[in-house]
This record gives C-alpha cells, structure tokens and sequence, in this order.
C-alpha cells in the first residue's frame, strides 16, 4: 500500500475522532471542576485516545516506508514476448494438477470399499433398528390423545 493510500485510510477514521477530541476537549475546559475523579479519569484517556487517533495520518506521513519490492524495469522485447505467449486453455485451469496423471485406478477403486467397513450401513432393516419399535410408540401416542384433553 501506498503512503498516500495509507495516508487517506487513515484520515476516514481521523475526522469523526478529530469532532470526538474537540467535545471532550470542551468538556474537560468547562466542568473539570464539577465531574467526579472516576469520570475525570475516563474523559482524559478517551481524550488521550481521540488525539493519536487524529494524529495518525500525520505520523504515517512521516514515518511510514512502502516495503513492497519494486519491479524491475523490463526490455521492450521481453514485454513483446510475453503477449504473444501461448494462453492455458481454460479446462486446465482449477484443479488439473490435483489428480496425478500416473494415479491407480484399482486404488481409487479398493479405498472406496473400505469406506463400508467404517461405519457405513446397508439398506438392511437390521442396520437401522426394528420396525416394531415405531408401531408401540404410536398406539401410545393414540391413547394419551383419547384420554386427555387439554
């Protein structure tokens, strides 16, 4: 980023503080003598606050230094060269280098049926539980409806 950049960046958050500082400024001048210490001791430190918050634009003006790597400068034929280049075909881009082009197809193909033995079910009845279970549960649902009334 940009001293300038940064500069401005900053400066957003510098003009709210700047009319943040002048109230407390004002508050400080006027009724130092009539508010208690506790509060005394806050307005100070949000005043303390508001000022380097005001002050920050000015102090990245002068002590900030752009660490970005400079380009170096490139000869007009290389600049030439590289428009000409060949450009990747739009199917290779994403996740074309994923997938190994020497992978195994008969390992992909027995890691998958291992998956079964981990705690996957069958369609079987005997993997989900007896059916018998649901059909009590609903002659007790229909007796609490006939007996009670709310």
């Amino acid at each position: 980023m940009s001293k300038l950049a940064f500069f401005f960046m900053t400066l957003v958050g510098a003009v709210p503080a700047g009319g943040a500082l002048y109230a407390l400024i004002q508050t400080l001048l006027n009724r130092a003598d009539s508010i208690g210490t506790v509060l005394l001791g806050v307005t100070i430190t949000a005043t303390v606050c508001a000022a380097l918050v005001v002050l920050t634009p000015f102090i990245v003006l002068v002590f900030y230094k752009d660490t970005r790597l400079l380009m170096a400068p490139q000869p007009e034929g290389a600049a030439a060269g590289a428009a000409t280049a060949p450009q990747k075909d739009a199917g290779e881009e994403g996740f074309g280098d994923a997938i190994p082009d020497d992978f195994d197809e008969e390992e992909l193909a027995g890691s998958a049926e291992d998956d079964d033995e981990y705690g996957e079910f069958d369609d079987d009845a005997e993997a989900y539980g007896d059916d018998d279970d649901l059909g009590d549960y609903d002659e007790e649902y229909e007796e609490f409806d006939e007996d009670e009334e709310l």
